[in-house]
């Protein structure tokens, strides 16, 4: 019997809260913050030709460049130089082998993204052989290189003298220790020889490797991508070596 009352308050109370609401009781509910779709591409960047250290981020929020962002890296702030770009130079900004911590955040949307990337070890160009590079010459090319210790791949990018794309491709490391080949159209255009001098840029990468301003040379197809955990986007760190010329006669 009691059971019975019991389920019996319980039900009118039930009810009440019913007529309540529809007699115009007000029902408040939290508001859901608005949410938002962030792309981030980036790289750190120990450039050795030009003896900087370089962090460059592109950010978008719902496709459209965002500049409401603080980035880090370490300790240091990107200065917002508008239009989603985040760039800071210096030298050191990275050690060599140094694992480079990034946070990427905005309040207003409650966005917070860390995460971190390692610096590859320095290396070099050892070699390149044979030089001078003769029209008459049908032995090919090849680059040696020093590994560099940390990283996950590397590329060479070389520059014709009027600074077109002669060749631009993945190496692995056992290709840079061994000697890389370089493809004879490199030196040249529709079958035709072109003398001059050529600029050979290597670099050795972590992650990715993405464009940067003051770039020299050309990224190669196949770089790793979309690498990041809670946005969209890449974020990669690398080495570039110093250049060295081939002569072309």
């Amino acid at each position: 019997m009691r059971h019975f009352t019991v389920m019996k308050i319980r039900l009118v109370f039930f009810l009440f809260l019913i007529l309540s609401f529809s007699c115009g009781g007000k029902v408040t509910t939290r508001t859901t913050p608005e949410e938002y779709k962030f792309t981030i591409n980036g790289v750190v960047v120990k450039d050795l030709n030009s003896g900087k250290d370089i962090a460059y981020f592109a950010i978008l929020r719902d496709d459209n460049p965002f500049d409401g962002a603080v980035v880090k890296v370490g300790a240091d702030t990107l200065e917002n130089q508008g239009n989603g770009n985040y760039y800071l130079e210096g030298f050191p900004l990275f050690s060599h082998g140094q694992t480079v911590s990034i946070s990427i955040s905005s309040a207003d949307d409650d966005f917070n993204l860390n995460t971190s990337v390692l610096m590859p070890g320095s290396f070099q160009i050892t070699d390149i052989n044979p030089t001078p590079v003769t029209g008459a010459n049908a032995e090919e090319v090849k680059l040696y290189g020093s590994a560099s210790v940390g990283a996950n791949g590397y590329f060479a990018s070389i520059m014709r003298p009027d600074g077109s794309d002669g060749y631009t491709g993945l190496i692995s490391l056992g290709e840079m220790i061994q000697g890389a080949d370089i493809p004879r159209s490199t030196f040249g255009e529709g079958g035709a020889f072109i003398t001059g001098t050529y600029m050979v840029y290597t670099v050795s990468y972590a992650g990715s490797f993405l464009y940067y301003p003051g770039m020299e040379f050309y990224l190669p197809a196949g770089l790793p991508a979309d690498n990041i955990t809670g946005a969209n986007g890449t974020i990669g760190a690398g080495v570039v070596a110093p250049s060295v010329s081939i002569e072309a006669e």
